[in-house]
């Protein structure tokens, strides 16, 4: 489950470039090209030029007072959607921890990042279960039904990329026992977008199973999805349908959640 994406190269001039707005962020001031020389190590002449690039950007600004330069509107804007998102995983997980006293099963929430599902609220049950899911993971699009529910929601473009990466998979996925090849993969994304709601039998562990549903952000997009996973026996009736304790309760939560958060946009 964990990601073992290899190190990548980056770009020396972009990290240069981040050293210098730090400088101009931690001051909390504007500050002169001497100043901001002084507190990046380096000499007025470079950071000049980084300063007229990071200026393109909207990133910095220079004031009408001559020889200072503070944090652009660029810079703002950055700084208030972090704050935002900070603000409405805090409220998302306030409802995870409800859904989780509700049903006493293990439940966590995760974001869309870097192609993969990362894993930024878990409460566990109170029951002697193992399930190796913490905050800070990262799961498949493809072996996982948390992943699956964010890659059947993607957009076209998106959806390409990934499924490209099909014929290099080290091995296909399964879905509740059965192999699926990239014809079945793509239904399967078909029928999870249709429903609304993802389902996965030994995704993360043998005899267990877990049910994911989407939370849209205002602009239609998912921004979170909540996951219960526990034994089969616990989540999967007879019938093999969802246990209606589990339906119910995952219910009130995507209403709640999309109830608060549609209502709730701070820019």
């Amino acid at each position: 489950m964990t990601s073992n994406k290899k190190t990548q190269q980056g770009i020396n001039s972009v990290v240069i470039g981040i050293k210098v707005l730090d400088v101009i962020a931690d001051a909390g001031c504007a500050l002169s090209l001497n100043a901001i020389s002084a507190g990046a190590d380096m000499s007025p002449a470079k950071v000049h030029r980084y300063l007229v690039s990071l200026i393109e950007t909207g990133l910095v600004e220079r004031l009408k007072e001559p020889g200072l330069y503070d944090l652009g509107p660029k810079a703002l804007k950055i700084g208030f959607k972090a704050i935002q998102r900070i603000d409405r995983v805090s409220i998302a997980t306030e409802e995870l921890i409800s859904l989780n006293s509700q049903i006493d099963e293990t439940v966590f929430l995760s974001i869309w990042s870097d192609d993969e599902a990362l894993v930024v609220g878990r409460k566990a049950s109170s029951r002697p279960i193992t399930l190796m899911v913490r905050i800070g993971e990262v799961l498949s699009p493809i072996y996982n039904a948390t992943g699956r529910l964010f890659a059947a929601f993607l957009d076209e473009a998106d959806r390409e990329l990934l499924l490209k990466s099909f014929a290099s998979l080290p091995g296909k996925p399964q879905i509740n026992g059965k192999e699926l090849g990239k014809a079945d993969f793509i239904e399967e994304l078909g029928a999870i977008r249709a429903a609304g709601i993802s389902i996965g039998s030994g995704d993360l562990q043998s005899n267990v199973t877990s049910v994911s549903v989407p939370i849209f952000s205002p602009r239609g997009k998912i921004e979170f999805v909540v996951t219960v996973i526990g034994y089969d026996s616990d989540i999967v009736g007879t019938d093999g349908a969802i246990a209606s304790r589990i339906e119910k309760a995952l219910t009130t939560t995507t209403e709640r959640l999309n109830e608060k958060l549609g209502s709730w946009e701070a820019i």
